[in-house]
This record gives structure tokens, sequence and C-alpha cells, in this order.
């Protein structure tokens, strides 16, 4: 500290004694002062002003993207060659007549190969799927009935008083005991 103050307090003896005083600008070399500091054009390359932009970092959605390109076209281009292959070389199915006596099966209703395939292996049959569909109503109608039946069955015990609360025997009143300790606050 004391040593800048001694070279500034010699840099001002300096400068008033030298005859060429614009040479080195008051105040510009260990000077406080703060005179004037010429205008310099500023270039920044085309890109503009160079920022410190803070930013969340994309490691994990560029790892993603990526993934998940790899993963489609790991499954896309096998899909695609295998469909170029059935387009080409099978070909859509062509209508014909039915011989006599042959019942064709639900499957061969349709004309590409691969709705075939999915009709026939991912899919139930038409006639499992009624079979199923009947039976939930089978059901549906059994509880019906049952519900019908017990809102009769209420009705007439209502109406008759035969319900299930005659059945039971109402206990004897000797059997309940009356001793002090039934009664703790007498």
């Amino acid at each position: 500290m004391a040593g800048m103050s001694l070279l500034r307090a010699a840099l001002g003896v300096a400068t008033r004694l030298n005859p060429l005083k614009n040479a080195v600008p008051r105040g510009n070399l260990l000077g406080r002062s703060g005179s004037k500091i010429p205008i310099v054009p500023i270039r920044h390359e085309s890109h503009g002003k160079r920022l410190f932009v803070v930013k969340a970092a994309q490691y994990y959605d560029t790892r993603f993207l990526n993934l998940l390109k790899y993963y489609i076209l790991l499954t896309g281009i096998p899909t695609a060659v295998l469909l170029t292959y059935i387009n080409v070389f099978i070909g859509e199915a062509e209508l014909a007549e039915i011989p006599e006596g042959y019942i064709p099966d639900h499957w061969e209703y349709y004309r590409h190969p691969v709705t075939r395939w999915i009709v026939r292996y991912v899919f139930e049959p038409p006639e499992k799927e009624y079979e199923k569909l009947m039976h939930v109503l089978n059901i549906e109608a059994e509880k019906a009935d049952l519900r019908l039946t017990q809102l009769e069955a209420r009705r007439l015990m209502r109406q008759r008083g035969d319900g299930p609360w005659y059945q039971y025997e109402t206990l004897d009143k000797n059997l309940i005991d009356q001793s002090p300790k039934a009664y703790p606050d007498a």
C-alpha cells in the first residue's frame, strides 16, 4: 500500500515536470483519477456478446433421445424389412369360391397376411368371444332373478309377520342377574 502511494506520488511529480504531458495520460498509469479513457470499438466475432448463461445439463436429455432412437431403429428396421418381404413376396389373399363341404376358419376372411396372423394368434376366435359374452349375460340374469326373489321374500315376510326375527327365542326375565354387583353406583 505504501509502495503504491509512493509510486503514484512519483508519477504525479514526473508528469508535472514532463514537457510531453499528453504522452502518458494523467491518472491512467497507477493513478486513481477518473480521466477519460479513449473509446475503442470492440468486436464480438459475429456471435454477439458472450454471456455466461446458466442452464440445465443436457446429458440425460441427449442420452434419452439417443437411446430412444437406438431402440426405435432396433425394432423398426427388422419390422420394415419383414413387412416389405410380406407385401412383395406373399401379397394379399385373393377371393375364390369356397369348395363344397369346406368350412373356412375365422382368420381366413381377412385379406392381408399380417392381419390374418394377428387374428389367428393374438385375438380370441369370435365363437369364444360370443360364449364369454353369453356367460356374462347369464350371470347377470341369474343375479336379477335372485334380487327379485329376495324382494318377494322380504315382502311376504313383512306381510305375514314370519321373518327371521320370530325364529329366536326370547330369554326368560328370571335369568337376568339383579344382584347388587350389577348396579355399581348403588
